[in-house]
């Protein structure tokens, strides 16, 4: 069953911005304005950016499986700090439930939100981690691969959070010894020990089963995974 969508108009151009279960901003498809939802009410944040083309196969709305779970690719938000620009795409999974779908230079990984009181006050602050470190989060030995100050340089599509471009926010990667891929979010605010937690695995986009894609010219498409094998 398709979660339910709310119908709301944006405030500059008029067109239909329609909302989905507990998403909160969505950007118009007319005029690229970022609409907010607060309750009954909704607010108009300014246009975001247009999107960079990174090369990804990825589309919006296209859908796919991870662990089992069904997903439709509700929205995209662009990133860009010193290193370069990358996509975050937001999954809407058939229990109710959101996760990421991080995509970066041709790499992967799916991550769905875990408890953040479980590593509340048990990790360092954003400003006291460093890439190679090793932490221990949610009972899993992890390395930090990367470790960034970014902002929000576009988006489209649905979103569970305000996107206002240009906000700052404070991140880490880390990956585990068997393909485990976690991010700590600390938001816009680097010196607490509370950031966020989404945990998943790197993955590829045949055994998500990912459709339709994006064709590129030379690029065969991805291979079904096989009867059986766990997305």
């Amino acid at each position: 069953m398709e979660p339910e969508q709310q119908q709301i108009f944006c405030p500059n151009c008029g067109a239909p911005v329609p909302f989905r279960g507990t998403m909160v901003s969505a950007v118009c498809e007319y005029c690229s304005s970022t609409v907010v939802r607060t309750g009954v009410d909704v607010e108009l944040l300014g246009q975001v950016s247009a999107v960079v083309d990174t090369g990804s196969p990825i589309l919006l709305y296209s859908r796919g499986n991870f662990a089992g779970q069904p997903f439709v690719v509700d929205g995209r938000l662009q990133v860009r700090y010193l290193r370069g620009t990358w996509n975050e795409w937001l999954l809407g999974f058939q229990d109710g439930g959101i996760g990421w779908l991080s995509d970066a230079q041709g790499n992967y990984a799916v991550m769905r939100p875990s408890d953040a009181a479980a590593i509340a006050d048990r990790v360092p602050s954003f400003d006291e981690i460093y890439a190679g470190q090793t932490l221990v989060v949610l009972g899993r030995e992890l390395v930090v691969v990367d470790r960034r100050a970014a902002r929000y340089q576009g988006a489209e599509g649905q979103l569970p959070f305000r996107a206002e471009p240009g906000l700052l926010f404070h991140a880490v990667d880390l990956r585990g010894y068997e393909g485990e891929f976690v991010t700590l979010d600390w938001g816009n605010e680097a010196d607490h020990r509370r950031p966020l937690v989404y945990s998943g695995r790197s993955v590829s986009l045949d055994e998500i089963a990912l459709t339709p894609m994006r064709r590129f010219e030379g690029w065969p498409p991805p291979r079904p995974a096989a009867a059986g094998t766990p997305s």
